[in-house]
């Protein structure tokens, strides 16, 4: 019988390639840096499982109360990622309790490129039982808070997400740019001695690619000032 290896072990004397595993395998949590970022987290979380190369269905799972509060999906939005709608199965659970469940079941399926889930929070054992169930099964969960996400948790990397302008458009300065983010990895299990870095990232729709662009910062996490116009990092999600 042979194993398959686990991504997720570090090598000694190397560090994981960066994400570290988010989209590719295992459980990730996205939290909003401040209110209003929920359309970045929701296109970060896209562009890190288009990054990874993963083939199938996508299983998209939302609680019912963050669905009106941020809106619902956008066709138009999705297609911008290369996410095919008609590949997704969107589960609306009328509460925290449900779409716990509704997650841990999608998990437990083979075969998926991965698995959304949109959380109001979630405690320590919960985070723990759905880790377990991705390892079954070798489906990763990316996981979506809001802001006020915090508490510990048996997830492999939690990251607090705001959009950032994005660069000009290389061939059209009217156009808009490459959708950009700025990620601090809060909490990591694989890689904590890295964690409060500030990561600025941008999605190559052309490769598909996630990056790292210029200004990779090798120190703590400060708060940084809401900016007009950084809504292009965002899946459109239409009013709820």
């Amino acid at each position: 019988m042979s194993l398959k290896p686990d991504i997720l072990a570090p090598v000694a004397g190397h560090d994981l390639p960066f994400p570290y595993g988010l989209g590719e395998a295992g459980v990730h949590e996205l939290a909003e840096a401040g209110f209003g970022d929920f359309p970045a987290l929701t296109g970060l979380a896209l562009a890190a499982i288009r990054d990874t190369g993963r083939t199938g269905g996508l299983v998209w799972i939302r609680q019912a109360a963050l669905s009106r509060e941020h809106g619902r999906l956008s066709g138009r939005g999705l297609a911008g990622f290369g996410i095919d709608p008609g590949r997704m199965l969107l589960v609306e659970a009328k509460g925290r309790m449900e779409a716990l469940q509704a997650a841990e079941e999608a998990c437990r399926a083979s075969g998926l490129a991965a698995v959304i889930a949109e959380l109001d929070d979630m405690d320590f054992t919960a985070s723990r039982r759905l880790g377990l169930a991705c390892e079954a099964s070798r489906t990763p969960l990316v996981l979506v808070f809001p802001h006020a996400r915090s508490g510990a948790t048996a997830a492999q990397g939690r990251w607090r997400v705001s959009a950032r302008p994005s660069a000009p458009h290389q061939h059209d300065a009217r156009a808009p740019g490459r959708p950009a983010w700025r990620a601090i990895l809060e909490k990591s299990r694989l890689q904590p001695g890295k964690a409060g870095r500030v990561f600025d990232l941008e999605y190559d729709d052309a490769t598909p690619c996630l990056r790292l662009v210029s200004r990779l910062a090798a120190r703590p996490a400060a708060p940084q000032p809401r900016r007009i116009g950084a809504g292009l990092a965002g899946v459109w999600r239409d009013a709820g």
